[in-house]
């Protein structure tokens, strides 16, 4: 089965509100032509009868064939918020053109104090949960404390997340079977901040960003590369160097547009 441009638009067509938009990308690096170099996409959101739904398309591949289309449905159940959101999609998240259904479930309560998500996917007739969490967030004089243990079924893998917020600062205490790390963000000022990461086995990551009328600048230091990005309208702008400078630094660059047609 494959989704069609003609579909796109007749969908398009049936649209209660808003109207398609085109994106354009523009990359630095080779490109083969003006097409691929744009990396132009349409791409469609509606609403109907409480059902939001979309889709896109990637005018620069060979066949210009949507590769998704979502529907997602918001409901209140016993104090409960609930948002179902499935996508019908062609080698977007499983392997090789294989269609299949990606499937989300989010749920919170009226507090915003008790978080609960699920995913999975149904593909030829085979039904797998993917993974399974939950957030709990306590607010206390002394601050406001979070705990979210989760579980990924494809890796075996249980995870908790430990977190605390007071003022203008954040600390996250990750702990896994392989890996236990501690993340900490400060709020420096209205324009700045910081953030540090580290493991059992030492530095992990260091970012600073600042907030200007130049855009949003921000430098990431790991244990072998420092990194500079700037964003502005639309621009992404970066260098990326080994500390060691034992190599020639990569240089990135892309500007986004999008438009109704």
């Amino acid at each position: 089965m494959k989704f069609s441009v003609a579909a796109l638009f007749l969908l398009a067509g049936y649209a209660t509100a808003g109207r398609p938009e085109l994106s354009l990308t523009v990359k630095d690096g080779g490109h083969g032509s003006v097409k691929s170099a744009l990396s132009p996409t349409v791409s469609f959101e509606g609403e109907s009868n409480g059902m939001e739904y979309g889709t896109s398309v990637d005018l620069s591949s060979d066949d210009g064939i949507p590769k998704s289309f979502w529907g997602q449905k918001r409901s209140s159940v016993k104090g409960w918020n609930i948002k179902t959101r499935a996508e019908v999609s062609q080698g977007k998240y499983f392997e090789g053109e294989d269609l299949g259904v990606y499937v989300t479930v989010d749920g919170n309560d009226e507090d915003e104090e008790t978080f609960v998500w699920a995913s999975g996917f149904v593909k030829k007739g085979d039904a797998q949960v993917l993974k399974v969490g939950a957030k709990r967030v306590i607010e206390t004089d002394a601050g406001k404390f979070m705990v979210a243990p989760r579980y990924a079924f494809d890796t075996s893998t249980p995870t908790v997340c430990l977190g605390f917020k007071k003022d203008d600062t954040k600390a996250y205490l990750t702990l896994a079977e392989a890996e236990k790390t501690l993340l900490v963000k400060q709020q420096i000022n209205e324009d700045n901040s910081a953030s540090i990461k580290g493991g059992c086995s030492g530095f992990i990551a260091a970012t600073l960003t600042n907030e200007s009328d130049l855009g949003s600048t921000t430098v990431t230091l790991t244990e072998d590369d420092i990194d500079v990005e700037i964003q502005k309208d639309g621009w992404v702008a970066g260098i990326k160097s080994s500390k060691s400078l034992d190599s020639e630094p990569a240089i990135r660059f892309s500007k986004s547009l999008t438009f109704g047609v």
